[in-house]
């Protein structure tokens, strides 16, 4: 009777000692697993990146189809408003000829790892008062982008502010150096891990509604595929420069 007795206290004793360590080990484990996950987090948090020249030097004169016969101005907004002070919003009238008479391109860029992209013209049109009278994809042929990008998707918005459609819009968003179409799409790019670094662009083209609404559909198309190459190769950060620690 006195062996079975000593037997399961000894059993007992190594029973409580495996807890003990056990125990031991998950509490030590708890105390390095905090700062480990802060040291994983700050590692792979994006860090925001300045633009490399200021979106206020665009130069339009770059730009083959309105080098000549326009007549420039620019336009300015408060930075509450577009939640960034880099920008530009560039009108551009027609002096003569047919077709409409006046081009705006409005470009926005944002490096804040936290954004949600609120500013996109779907929303920010309605708030003005605008009726989206129809929205869809479109493709623009940009194979000044590159080969990874010979054709890119957009966003097609016509609007109506008085009685009739006024409007054409076309828009891009520009993501780290990919062009996802939709705010959800870029939104993913932003979260991903990857780049050290973050930002995106917003860049729209809009003009009023002549006689032809084709012909401010491509004038719209026309102004976004000259810019872009522009913008991806000498404004916005490059690969190199995302990735860098």
């Amino acid at each position: 009777m006195h062996k079975v007795k000593n037997t399961v206290s000894v059993g007992r004793s190594l029973l409580s000692a495996r807890f003990l360590l056990s125990a031991l080990i998950l509490v030590l484990t708890a105390i390095g697993l905090r700062p480990a996950v802060q040291a994983l987090s700050r590692y792979y948090t994006k860090k925001p990146i300045d633009i490399r020249h200021p979106l206020k030097e665009f130069d339009v004169s770059r730009l083959p189809s309105f080098r000549n016969g326009w007549e420039l101005s620019w336009r300015t907004a408060l930075v509450e408003d577009l939640a960034t002070d880099e920008y530009t919003h560039i009108i551009l009238d027609k002096k003569f000829g047919k077709g409409p008479k006046r081009a705006e391109l409005f470009v926005t860029y944002y490096n804040n790892p936290q954004d949600k992209i609120p500013h996109i013209p779907d929303v920010c049109g309605r708030q003005e008062g605008g009726i989206v009278r129809k929205i869809k994809t479109i493709m623009l042929d940009t194979p000044q982008l590159g080969p990874d990008y010979p054709k890119i998707q957009a966003n097609l918005l016509l609007f109506q502010f008085g009685r009739k459609i006024d409007l054409v819009l076309i828009y891009c968003l520009c993501v780290e150096g990919e062009f996802p179409h939709t705010r959800n799409q870029a939104r993913w790019v932003l979260a991903k891990p990857g780049n050290r670094h973050t930002y995106f662009s917003k860049i729209e083209a809009r003009t009023w509604i002549g006689d032809d609404p084709a012909e401010a559909i491509e004038m719209c198309k026309t102004l976004l595929c000259e810019a872009l190459p522009i913008l991806t190769a000498e404004y916005f950060p490059d690969k190199e420069q995302l990735k860098r620690r």
